[in-house]
This record gives structure tokens, C-alpha cells and sequence, in this order.
């Protein structure tokens, strides 16, 4: 009686063949690898069964062992591929794990050698775990990772099998554990729209990082998502990638889809990202020039994105924490602004908040006493800025990272900031931006509630 493996590899034996003088083909390679990836992951190589077929050959039915490995494995990877398709032994083994496994959710990991466009692909394939072995040259050709054979310089190609390996281990470890205690539940779900190939790598790292620290992400497939508005309602963010490709305005159509949910936006792109000219599209540059698009080094938007998902936890040593009644907050604004700081200042209000305004009538003097009463009994200091001049707020900053120095405590400065406000050159350490898409209460207010009731 044969092992029954954790993991069946399908593949075409027309991807195997050997060139420029190889003893083994790029399958034998990669397989090879990603053993080795997995022995080191899931502690030892006698912790798993991995499953591959060496004698088929390609005009070679599935025979009886091959079906009772497909339809009892675990898990099942796809090096899919033309030979892949054209091969019907290949589909008949998706067919025989689709019929034998109720539940495929995490269960089928699609390794892509080569780029199909979506409609090319069988429907059951298009919404599972895809992972790009292939690049795309400046001349817009396509090359397999680490083909004929992959080298120590190959980068990208062992980044990939890393992620393929991580993921692999994961489920496997959960299967291994499922039936001594469930799983525990994530602490948020997050949006991560599906990205562009250049993109991919960046999207991977997010997604790990989010999930080292309990945040769940959808959809799992890095492809165009049929049910974005269904995944979206499951989600508290909405986190988008974006670089210079339009790419069939997919970009701009999940950022509109977003603001219609009503989700908080958080998006990143390159710092260094050169989008002028024209080779980007007007609506790919707006999208790209939005308020809610963080230009900073990927690590730092993702800690960006962790701290805006995930309540800050209490210190240790706090005995009795504060109620939002007990807070006092002076939210300051030009005159420009101060209709709208007044709306927000009645919502605080209406929370519990002691509330502090500058008073804009009467003699300047008057004027004067209203915000230095305003810096000294705050609790926390908010500033609303949509309409005023950026250097007369970075005036209102400077004098606020002045004016908290002096006190024994400093209250936290956080920073409303429209749409269609101009970016500002002078923000002080220290100074919380909420990410802000003009309607305070739907979009800062819980960023806001965040910050100061933790």
C-alpha cells in the first residue's frame, strides 16, 4: 500500500525534457528545489509525503496508482503550462482532485511557467492560488524563471519558491493540526487587490507580512476578481499596489469599486516611480496622484497598513483607561476650514469629547487667546486642513510641534487632510495623517477613535 501524499505535483512531461546538454529537465529542477524549501519549513523531509510521477511519459494514461495518489492527496500542484493543457491525462487529474475534494479552498496551487491571459484558462483555475515562474523583457517577451536550469543569480525565480514553499508548508501544517484544535480566527480581513506581473512580488511580501500579525487577506488569487464587491463586504480595508500600467483601467475600476463600498483606502506606490509624460494614461496619473496613495518605502506602507487595520494595544501599565468623555480635543483649522472643523467638533461632541475651536471674531488678540487655550488644555489636537493654503498650515504645524514641547504632556497631533487639499512640505515627526477622502465621519472618524482610545 503506497504512501498517500500531502502534496501531487501535475505536470506535462514536455516541460521536463532536457536542453543545452542537461542531465535533467527544468521540472526535475524545480521540484528538487522546492523539496528542499519544504524539508526546511516543515522541520524535517520525512514530515510530509510529496508525490511526483517520473515514468509517464506523454502519450501515457493515468494509471490506477496515479488515481488513488490524486484523489487522496491533500494538496495539489499545477505546473501549468501549454504542454500542461494540451495534455488530457493533466486535466484528468484536476478532474479526479475536484471530484474527490468537496473543498478545495487552499487545497490547489497553480504554478504559471508561462503567461495566459484569463479567459485561457480553465474556469476552475482562474480564482486559485497562481504563482508567476516567468518575467516579462523590456521588449515585452516572455522567459521562464530559472530556464534551462535555475542558478544562484536567479533572485526572482527563488523568491517565488519561497512564497510557493511558505504557503505549501502553511496549509499542510493546518491540515496536519485540524482535527487536535481549530484554527485561530484572523484579527481583520483585508482587501489586497490583484496586481499587475511587475507588482507581484510586492503584493506576496504584503500579504505574508499582514498574515504574520493575524490579518487575513482576500481574494487568494492574484487575478481579476468576478466577486470583488462579495469580497469587499468581508473586509474592513481596501489596499491597492499601483505602478505606471494602466492595464485595461483594472486599477482605477477596483478604486472606484472601493469608494462605492465606502471602505478605507489605503494605496502605495514607488517613491522613486516615474509616471510623467505620455506613456501614463490621465486616469492611471490621477489614480496615482490621489490623497489616499502613500509614496514610501514598501515596508513602511505595510506597517502603515498593519497599524491602520489592527487597534493599538493597551499599555501594560495602565490601570483605568480613559473614556472618550475625559478627553479634550482642540480641533484647529484656518478660516477657510472652519465650517467644516465645526462639523467635526459636533460629532466629538456628540461622542462624549470636550472640544476646543479658535475663535475667528473679534479682535485679533481675541483670536490669539482662543488657540493658545486651545494648545494648553487639549488632550489631543487635531488638525482639519481641505481648503486652506498648504503654507499656512505648515505654519499651524510648526507652531503646534512648538507649543506641545513646552508641555509636560504631549498630546498627539493628527492631521485631517482633504482630497483636494495641496500636499504639504513640511509635516513634523510625530504628526498622525488620517487618511481622508473628504466625509470625516465615514472615513477618519474610526482612524481617529484608533489613536486616541487605545
Amino acid at each position: 500500500m503506497p504512501n498517500i501524499a500531502d502534496i501531487f505535483v501535475s505536470f506535462a512531461h514536455v516541460d521536463d525534457q532536457p536542453v543545452a546538454n542537461q542531465q535533467q529537465g527544468w521540472i526535475t529542477h524545480f521540484t528538487n528545489d522546492l523539496r528542499g524549501e519544504l524539508n526546511r519549513r516543515m522541520g524535517r523531509k520525512d514530515n510530509y509525503h510529496f508525490w511526483k510521477d517520473f515514468r509517464l511519459q506523454g502519450n501515457d494514461a493515468v494509471t490506477p496508482e496515479i488515481e488513488q495518489q490524486v484523489t487522496q492527496a491533500n494538496t495539489l500542484v499545477i505546473l501549468f503550462s501549454t504542454g500542461w493543457l494540451a495534455s488530457p491525462w493533466c486535466q484528468k487529474e484536476l478532474e479526479l482532485f475536484l471530484q474527490s475534494h468537496p473543498d478545495v479552498k487552499g487545497r490547489i496551487f497553480v504554478v504559471e511557467l508561462e503567461r495566459f491571459r484569463q479567459e485561457d484558462k480553465p474556469s476552475v483555475m482562474q480564482d486559485l492560488l497562481n504563482y508567476p515562474f516567468w518575467r516579462v523583457t523590456d521588449k515585452d517577451r516572455v522567459r521562464q524563471l530559472g530556464y534551462p536550469v535555475p542558478q544562484a543569480t536567479d533572485s526572482v525565480y527563488y523568491e517565488r519558491l519561497v512564497d510557493l514553499s511558505h504557503d505549501l508548508a502553511n496549509t499542510l501544517k493546518t491540515l496536519q493540526t485540524s482535527t487536535a484544535q481549530p484554527p485561530e480566527p484572523p484579527k481583520a480581513t483585508v482587501y489586497v487587490a490583484p496586481v499587475d506581473y511587475p507588482l507581484y512580488s510586492q503584493r506576496s511580501n504584503l500579504i505574508s507580512e499582514l498574515k504574520q500579525f493575524g490579518i487575513a487577506t482576500l481574494p487568494a488569487a492574484n487575478t481579476p476578481d468576478p466577486h470583488i464587491d462579495a469580497n469587499l463586504a468581508q473586509c474592513s480595508h481596501f489596499v491597492q499596489l499601483l505602478d505606471a500600467h494602466y492595464t485595461m483601467g483594472i486599477p482605477c475600476n477596483q478604486h472606484f469599486t472601493a469608494e462605492v463600498a465606502k471602505k478605507p483606502i489605503l494605496q502605495w506606490r514607488d517613491p522613486k516611480l516615474d509616471y510623467a509624460g505620455g506613456h501614463v494614461p490621465e486616469e492611471q496619473r490621477k489614480l496615482l496622484e490621489g490623497k489616499t496613495v502613500i509614496a514610501a518605502p514598501l515596508a513602511d506602507f505595510i506597517r502603515m497598513v498593519r497599524e491602520a487595520v489592527l487597534p493599538k494595544p493597551k499599555p501594560p501599565d495602565e490601570e483605568t483607561p480613559r473614556v472618550s468623555g475625559e478627553q479634550m480635543v482642540f480641533v484647529h483649522a484656518s478660516q477657510d476650514d472652519f465650517e467644516r472643523a465645526r462639523e467635526v467638533a459636533k460629532n466629538l461632541q456628540k461622542r462624549g469629547y470636550g472640544i476646543a475651536l479658535p475663535r475667528y471674531q473679534g479682535e485679533p488678540e481675541r483670536i490669539r487667546k482662543s488657540i493658545e487655550r486651545g494648545y494648553q488644555c487639549c488632550d489631543v489636537l487635531l488638525l482639519v486642513y481641505h481648503k486652506a493654503p498648504a503654507e499656512l498650515v505648515e505654519d499651524y504645524l510648526s507652531e503646534a510641534k512648538v507649543q506641545t514641547l513646552q508641555r509636560d504632556t504631549k498630546p498627539p497631533i493628527l492631521l485631517c487632510q482633504g482630497d483636494d487639499a495641496e500636499e504639504l512640505y513640511f509635516i513634523p515627526p510625530g504628526v498622525k495623517p488620517l487618511v481622508c477622502q473628504g466625509d470625516f465621519d465615514q472615513h477618519c472618524l474610526e482612524q481617529f477613535l484608533a489613536e486616541v482610545e487605545a
